[in-house]
């Protein structure tokens, strides 16, 4: 898991709400920063559980990254 700036509402007032920060799994991060298309603006830093504990693209837990990598099922 990482910890991500996205696209937002760009006419909002705050850059929070204009480039909000949330939690993304490597393979979502992995996938949504290539290309002209990207969600993500930049990758901020580890997992910070602030965040949240889901994917903001796939809603995999971190719990569930965690099964996957270590061989087991989803």
């Amino acid at each position: 898991m990482k910890s991500c700036q996205i696209w937002g509402d760009l006419a909002a007032d705050r850059i929070d709400d204009q480039y909000p920060t949330v939690t993304v799994c490597d393979a979502c991060a992995e996938a949504n920063q290539q290309g002209e298309n990207a969600a993500i603006v930049a990758v901020v830093g580890g997992y910070d559980e602030g965040h949240g504990d889901e994917c903001h693209f796939c809603d995999i837990t971190r719990e569930e990254e965690a099964a996957a990598k270590d061989g087991g099922d989803l």
